[in-house]
């Protein structure tokens, strides 16, 4: 089952507005809420580009996305999460 906060936290990271990173895909902020919101499976011919835009390799990107593990808060060593900077 893919796991759509795999694209928002490296949408995040590259501090990427959601209008800015459809630009750059050729689609529409509604596409990327399909599939942000689990409505819509990021097509694996958009993974190459959508890496390309992220700055990693498209199969670690697809690997992520494509994996069944939640991607984990951020926290510190003691377990407590941390706020948001």
């Amino acid at each position: 089952m893919p796991n759509p906060m795999v694209i928002e936290n490296y949408r995040k990271k590259r501090n990427l507005s959601v209008k800015e990173l459809t630009k750059l895909m050729k689609r529409t902020p509604g596409w990327y809420s399909k599939i942000k919101n689990g409505h819509f499976t990021l097509p694996s011919y958009h993974i190459e580009h959508m890496a390309e835009i992220f700055g990693v390799k498209p199969a670690t990107l697809a690997k992520e996305y494509f994996s069944d593990s939640k991607v984990e808060e951020t926290s510190t060593s003691t377990g407590v999460k941390q706020k948001p900077a």
